[in-house]
């Protein structure tokens, strides 16, 4: 993009965050997918490769940070951080190591940037915020909208084959849309997980006491409808698995809902043991005997060997590509960025210590989760949409890309902000009663 209107817009987002910084937050969680406009910014002893998300996040980064201080600077601010410095300290360390593991350097150091360093200086500022304003809604409405927007134009490619990149995904008899991404599964990535957090929303807003909450209910779930229709246009068997068993974790979670979702659990094991085509999709699926997952079978076997003469460290962040060449016999194969599946995607990137720390905040999560999940819908909704991401990440790429980084910090700043919110002073309760507004920034 040209510097003059990525400056023009860079001024309308530095306003915005100026202005509110919760609209700005909100509004930043609606344009992850601006990551693919790249930029080159020009410094004195040459150019920054960056993106217009990045833009974004510092400017609202440093008005959060010097427009909220002192607040910022007061106790609560870094809580996020502070709670979770063991687990970051480590992750963050052998993602630095990887750097210089990495056969390039200067890739490396900017993969540090926007996938590692940004979203956890993100993930503190978007508890603060969303404690602080109670605006919590704004946030998932905004990627609402996103997938909203996804799901639109995937339908469009899907009637017309306008704008698909390659002629095989254009092609009427196997048509993928990609939408305004490169490729299919980018837009599975990132609207699988917000699939599963509007259907929790929506469930949640026809429980509400209010009759025009309950009429609400209609645009999370036309957002979810959509969004789904994007995961299914692009062919994402991935995705639409993840939003399965992520709408199933739901409804297990779920005391009202857990009784049908057993009994559906039930109907759906019959169909595949009864009905042969449910039967040869399931095995197929299972045995690797599908195009996409015989591929990943041979991607992970040649990783595997890899592993093997590289066990500590890995490739480095962005060296897959390089370490895994001489270990790629299957030639008709591409040799892909990252190995498609979550956990041999970070032991790659990050070495066995980045693996550890990542299932050290997983397992931190999902703990959070089971002690907070009296505190209202957004808990168990949230843990469901981690579930989708995971699900689908044991095929896929579901972190290493700049929106996803950012949304992974996103679902784990949710339930991190519940919690802030459930520490709230006797003094802070008293003001909400006297006030009407909510402790909690997720009320429905």
């Amino acid at each position: 993009m040209p510097l003059v209107p990525a400056a023009i817009l860079a001024m309308l987002f530095l306003a915005l965050a100026i202005w509110r910084r919760e609209a700005a937050l909100a509004a930043f969680c609606g344009l992850l997918p601006v990551y693919l406009v790249r930029l080159s910014l020009p410094l004195g002893i040459g150019t920054l490769p960056s993106t217009l998300l990045e833009v974004f996040f510092w400017e609202l980064f440093v008005a959060w940070y010097f427009m909220d201080a002192p607040d910022a600077k007061k106790p609560g601010a870094w809580d996020a951080l502070e709670e979770w410095a063991v687990p970051l300290t480590i992750f963050v360390t052998a993602a630095t190591i990887s750097v210089f593991v990495s056969s390039d350097l200067r890739a490396a150091l900017g993969l540090w940037r926007a996938y590692i360093l940004e979203p956890i200086l993100f993930f503190p500022m978007f508890v603060h915020t969303v404690k602080r304003e109670k605006h919590g809604i704004w946030m998932i409405a905004t990627l609402g909208t996103c997938i909203s927007v996804i799901g639109v134009t995937a339908i469009y490619q899907k009637i017309t084959g306008f704008g698909i990149p390659n002629p095989a995904w254009a092609a009427a008899a196997t048509r993928r849309a990609t939408s305004f991404f490169g490729f299919p599964n980018a837009i599975a990535l990132l609207s699988a997980p917000v699939v599963t957090l509007m259907a929790g929303w929506s469930l949640a807003l026809l429980r509400a006491k209010r009759s025009t909450r309950r009429l609400l209910a209609i645009l999370p779930a036309a957002a979810a409808l959509l969004g789904t229709c994007g995961v299914v246009f692009a062919v994402s068997k991935g995705g639409m698995i993840g939003i399965a068993v992520g709408i199933t974790a739901l409804g297990l979670f779920d005391k009202k809902l857990r009784a049908w979702t057993l009994g559906a659990i039930i109907a759906a094991c019959m169909v595949v043991m009864l009905y042969l085509p449910a039967t040869n999709f399931f095995a197929r699926i299972v045995g690797f005997r599908e195009d996409s997952s015989s591929v990943r079978g041979i991607i992970w076997s040649e990783t595997a060997n890899m592993f093997k003469d590289n066990p500590v460290f890995g490739a480095g962040l962005s060296g897959y590509p390089t370490r895994i060449a001489p270990y790629h016999t299957h030639y008709w194969i591409e040799i892909f960025q990252y190995p498609h599946d979550i956990l041999v995607n970070f032991w790659s990137e990050t070495g066995m210590l980045g693996l550890g720390a990542f299932i050290w905040i997983i397992v931190r999560f999902f703990r959070k989760s089971w002690k907070l999940h009296k505190n209202g819908w957004i808990v168990a909704t949230n843990a469901a949409v981690m579930i989708t991401l995971l699900i689908h990440g044991l095929v896929d790429v579901p972190y290493f890309k700049n929106d996803l980084a950012f949304l992974f910090w996103i679902i784990v700043g949710i339930t991190e902000s519940v919690q802030a919110a459930s520490r709230a002073s006797l003094l802070d309760k008293a003001k909400a009663v006297v006030t009407g507004e909510p402790i909690s920034p997720w009320v429905t």
